[in-house]
């Protein structure tokens, strides 16, 4: 039972690993994920140049069952802090300033599945499925899934999703919109390795400039919005990486 951390180059890969339980989480195991977070988090803004993609997987073929719930009913009052935690870490996968990606085998379900959708892609196996199961728990939606459901599969879908916590196969999830693509199995690990690569390859200023934009748009109106692309935008372009960019733009555009 642990929260593993590996590097290759500027990618690093994070995998739950409780293979025997579906990978479902433990205070123990939220409160390592959300510590290796922050560092990530204080490493990135050191070197941005130094970690470049994020990758959250689970081990044993599956993602994460969720949180394990042992222990919950004879101490309910620990409960706040237990989700302050599961929550902080939901957040930082969506405002790091680096691409996330959701590599999911499996189940991924309750708060596993919305640590999952709260990644900026989700790459899912033709065998994997999502499942908001906390009305099976005789519990409410948590860890984002009010917020991120809506956003994603419009009202009346996250209702339907929440409200009867059904099995949504991961076809299914993609036609819907919740995430990214679907590839075969034993494709899962190249398909995530060659997205996790091209994003690496880009300007890390400009991919947290414009992951910034994007979580900030459901409380910006477009006047705000457009505001604030313009002033991103000015300090986007100071950068070397923009310089470069755009000097190789122009050598190719000449005759």
């Amino acid at each position: 039972m642990s929260v593993d951390v590996a590097r290759v180059g500027g990618v690093v890969e994070i995998t739950l690993n409780r293979p025997g339980k579906r990978n479902a989480m433990t205070d123990a195991m939220w409160a390592r994920l959300d510590e290796i977070l922050e560092e990530i988090l204080e490493e990135i803004l050191a070197d941005p140049a130094d970690t470049r993609v994020l990758v959250v997987t689970g081990a044993g073929g599956a993602f994460c069952g969720g949180s394990d719930v042992s222990g919950l009913l004879g101490d309910p009052g620990s409960l706040p802090a237990r989700i302050a935690v599961s929550n902080r870490c939901v957040l930082a996968l969506r405002e790091l300033p680096v691409p996330t990606v959701a590599k999911v085998a499996g189940v991924a379900a309750g708060s596993g599945a919305n640590l999952a959708l709260a990644c900026d892609f989700v790459l899912a196996s033709a065998d994997a499925y999502f499942a908001q199961l906390f009305v099976h728990r005789g519990l409410s939606v948590d860890s984002g899934a009010s917020w991120l459901l809506p956003r994603l599969v419009g009202d009346r879908k996250a209702r339907e999703l929440c409200l009867l916590g059904d099995r949504v196969p991961a076809r299914e999830a993609h036609a819907l919109g919740m995430i990214t693509d679907v590839v075969p199995a034993a494709d899962l690990d190249r398909a995530t390795a060659d997205l996790a690569e091209r994003l690496a390859a880009l300007s890390p200023p400009a991919l947290a400039g414009t992951k910034h934009l994007l979580n900030r748009t459901w409380q910006a109106t477009f006047r705000e919005a457009l505001a604030a692309e313009a002033a991103n935008q000015a300090e986007v372009i100071e950068t070397p990486a923009a310089h470069a960019a755009i000097t190789a733009f122009g050598r190719n555009r000449r005759p």
